[in-house]
Parts: C-alpha cells; structure tokens; sequence
C-alpha cells in the first residue's frame, strides 16, 4: 500500500475515532489506558459504549493491517467463520482481569497484544 493510502486510511479512522468519542459522554477525559477502555466496555446494557469499542478495536485491527508491511508474515489472523464483535469483547475483557499489569498501558497497544495471544497466525 503506498504512503498515500496508508495516510488517507489513518486520517478517515482517525476522525471516525474522534467523533465516536465525541459523541460518547461516558468516555474518560484524556485516557487511553487499558483500564479506561475496559471501564467503558464493561458495560453491556450501554449501547454507546458497546459501539465505541466495537469502532475502537476494528480501527486498531485495521490500522494494524494498513501499518504491517507486505513481505511480513502476518501475526493476527482471525478466522473466516469467526466469533462476532461482541464475543471477541468479551475475550478481550475476560483476557484483560487475567492480564491486569497492561491496564495502564495505550488501550491500541493492548489490543494489539491480545489479538496476537487470542488469534496467531499458525
């Protein structure tokens, strides 16, 4: 992908992101921790919520995708038949209260860490 592309497509998921957490009035101030990330997700009966981090962790995986380099062996593979948006959340929470010592690191980079865990590339 030229450097074009890759900048137009952060730039587009980088305003999505933006307006999603604009509108979201329950999104922690300034907070990009693991842990801000869990305490709005946690919250099932929040649609708000559920729909940000559904765009959240999509526009980490795609970011990750646009910023991988082509000769580079992938290392997050999901499966064609996969698990839904909701399941793979409530991986990622249940995945997060056994892996507490990444909460205050950037939700994107724990993400990251935990679709390489739940779904390498075999």
């Amino acid at each position: 992908m030229n450097t074009l592309k890759k900048i137009s497509l952060f730039l587009v998921g980088y305003c999505f992101c933006q307006q999603l957490a604009l509108a979201q009035p329950n999104m922690p101030a300034n907070d990009a921790s693991t842990a801000a990330l869990v305490e709005l997700c946690q919250n099932q009966q929040d649609q708000d919520a559920q729909n940000f981090c559904f765009g959240f962790g999509e526009g980490v995986y795609q970011a990750y995708l646009a910023n991988r380099s082509p000769n580079a062996k992938p290392a997050i593979c999901f499966s064609k038949q996969g698990s839904t948006r909701e399941m793979i959340l409530q991986e990622f929470l249940k995945w997060n209260r056994a892996n507490p010592q990444f909460n205050q690191e950037r939700a994107a980079k724990t993400l990251i860490r935990f679709f390489m865990h739940s779904y390498p590339c075999k």
